[in-house]
């Protein structure tokens, strides 16, 4: 189809007669609808036009040598192409009633006989032609409508899809997150009921301030200026603390914890440091540049001379959080007769940014006391290697499987330190993070499986996300208890001989 001057799409029209002088008068009559008109002057002839353009209307002739009208109508509508193609017929003879049935038979919509009447041979063709140009919009229509569907469809998949993602990744977070107080709350030592719970709000509040910062910049890092200044608020009066860094963000798979080990340092200067003091004075500084971050943690004025004599809980976190879940170092210097700790941490862990504010107080620390035994026969004695990125969640369960009696082969925090740390002597059984550090652990479960090692798998999200290839394996959910650990410890090693791995 061609656009007129109107810019509307011009019909083409066939013609078929073996008359040149027929074929110029339909064409004159037919000028008027202002359409294309093809003439052709045979059924062969026409078949080559039909099977290369598409025809809305064909004006035939019955009366032709070799193929007459009936027969080419026959063999246009045999192809599916062509099936609402409309076929007017012209007959120079009176067609019989047999004729006019054998014609709608053969597919023609019209016919008209000689002579021909030039307003009724338009008419007939401008109503198929406007039928058809009609029945083309509607397809056009149709198809668009089908697109924009689609393309609807596939939005409203593509939403519901990110709405299913973001409610698995809040509670792989809301997991993690309880899994990490259980640990808090499960290794602390025995402790008077107010006193433990000031405690344990005190360690939750850090965590809590350090999600409130992540959810105000949209989970794209907490504003590092912020969550110190908060953890120290309560010790600003005058000018005994003193904090100054350049603008930073640490990010969020590890600012709980970064929030946790600021917590237990405040907590700790507060007990027995500078802030315990009148006159005490506390300086926490920090630069960042792409080798890391130094944070510098500087106390004067203290009434201890020296460092503790016993490694109390809260230390303990300090170095879960920046050792190992940071993979950062700590420095701790006492030779001025106070703590000058220096915090040296990867610089992956922070990017650059600007922000400032305030909130809520540290708390006291507290000294780990020997834990009762709970040694399980089952366990007892047995290898069992641990894998789990976050260091107080490896913490609680490395005490946990010692309490049973179980041997730690571990904790392993990356995918590539577990493989390394393998014991050529075996194991056990194996207690596996899906997730560890951003890599799958399938590629060490499918070794392990190899090597008949029996092993059970952790995670934050719901059970069945855990790959199809270990569907039989024991799947706890986070946060885990005891119990529920050792009785699937037991039910691992039950069928596990004892000497098989470290005879």
């Amino acid at each position: 189809m061609n656009p007129d001057a109107a810019g509307k799409q011009k019909i083409n029209i066939l013609l078929v007669d073996d008359q040149p002088g027929k074929l110029a008068s339909y064409e004159v009559i037919l000028a008027e609808l202002g359409e294309n008109l093809i003439k052709t002057s045979s059924a062969k002839e026409a078949l080559e036009v039909l099977l290369k353009t598409d025809i809305a209307v064909v004006l035939v002739d019955v009366c032709m040598p070799e193929l007459d009208g009936f027969e080419l109508a026959q063999m246009i509508r045999e192809h599916p192409r062509f099936k609402e193609t409309a076929i007017i017929f012209i007959s120079a003879v009176l067609l019989s009633e047999l004729d006019s049935l054998r014609a709608y038979e053969m597919g023609g919509v019209d016919y008209v006989s000689v002579p021909v009447v030039p307003g009724v041979l338009r008419a007939k063709v401008r109503v198929f032609v406007d039928l058809y140009r009609k029945s083309k919009e509607l397809e056009r229509i149709n198809n668009e409508l089908e697109s924009r569907v689609k393309e609807r469809t596939a939005e409203l998949e593509a939403a519901i899809a990110q709405q299913e993602l973001l409610a698995r990744e809040v509670d792989h977070r809301a997991r993690n997150a309880l899994a990490v107080i259980q640990s808090i709350v499960s290794m602390m030592p025995d402790t008077p009921g107010g006193k433990m719970a000031k405690v344990i709000e005190g360690r939750i509040r850090a965590m809590a301030r350090a999600h409130t910062l992540l959810s105000q910049a949209r989970w794209e890092g907490a504003d590092l200026y912020k969550l110190v200044n908060e953890e120290l608020e309560p010790f600003r009066a005058g000018d005994r603390v003193k904090i100054h860094g350049q603008a930073a963000a640490i990010k969020p798979a590890v600012a709980q914890n970064f929030a946790l080990a600021i917590h237990e340092l405040a907590t700790n200067a507060a007990k027995y440091g500078a802030l315990s003091a009148q006159k005490g004075r506390l300086d926490v500084s920090w630069t960042l540049s792409p080798s890391g971050l130094v944070m510098t943690w500087s106390e004067s004025g203290s009434p201890n001379s020296g460092p503790p004599t016993k490694k109390g809980f809260g230390t303990k976190v300090i170095e879960a959080s920046i050792k190992h879940q940071l993979t950062g170092v700590i420095e701790s210097d006492w030779s001025s007769g106070s703590l000058v700790c220096t915090l040296r941490v990867p610089a992956e862990h922070f990017s650059e940014m600007v922000a400032r504010s305030a909130d809520e107080p540290p708390e006291e620390e507290d000294v780990m006391e020997p834990r009762p035994s709970m040694v399980d026969p089952r366990i007892n004695g047995r290898r069992i290697l641990l894998v789990e990125d976050e260091p107080l969640v490896a913490m609680m369960m490395t005490q946990m499987i010692a309490d049973m009696g179980g041997q730690v082969i571990g904790p392993f925090g990356t995918l590539r330190d577990a493989i390394d740390g393998l014991p050529e002597e075996g194991l056990d059984a194996a207690v596996l993070d899906v997730n560890v550090g951003g890599e799958l652990i399938y590629p060490l479960a499918e070794r392990l499986e190899r090597d008949g090692t029996p092993l059970m798998f952790l995670t934050g999200y719901d059970s069945k996300s855990v790959d199809r290839r270990f569907v039989t394996a024991r799947v706890l959910t986070k946060p885990i208890e005891g119990p529920e650990l050792a009785s699937a410890l037991a039910s691992l090693l039950e069928a596990q001989p004892k000497a098989r791995a470290h005879a």
